[in-house]
């Protein structure tokens, strides 16, 4: 099978990644130019980055992807874990880890040109 879009899907979406580490956000026209692919594979190539979490996709394009959702995602793998121990103080801690981590998710979905929001 050939590859029409002349790179690599891993090629393509390391210089998407590229992008967004130098911008909050890209559109589809600023990959395609990047990536000298058609819409179509922008498209794909975004779907897939969001999927494996590492953006968000937003209309015309995507957003880097905050770095509390990681962490918040990790919290909640480390909860799942400590849950099973029966360890309280570390459950509790977790937790509260967890909480304050969504505060900050929801804060700044709530007023993205904040900044740092409370729980950040």
């Amino acid at each position: 099978m050939t590859n029409r879009g002349g790179r690599l899907p891993a090629v393509r979406r390391r210089a998407i990644l590229d992008l967004l580490a130098e911008q909050e956000f890209v559109t589809i026209e600023q990959v395609q130019a990047a990536t000298g692919t058609s819409s179509s594979t922008v498209q794909r190539d975004l779907g897939a980055l969001a999927a494996a979490g590492a953006l968000s996709r937003i209309r015309g394009g995507a957003r880097r992807r905050s770095p509390d959702i990681a962490a918040l995602r990790s919290a909640l793998n480390q909860l799942r874990r400590t849950l099973d121990s029966g360890d309280l103080h570390t459950v509790e801690r977790t937790m509260r880890w967890a909480l304050s981590l969504c505060e900050g998710v929801r804060y700044r979905e709530r007023w993205p040109d904040a900044g740092n929001g409370p729980g950040a």
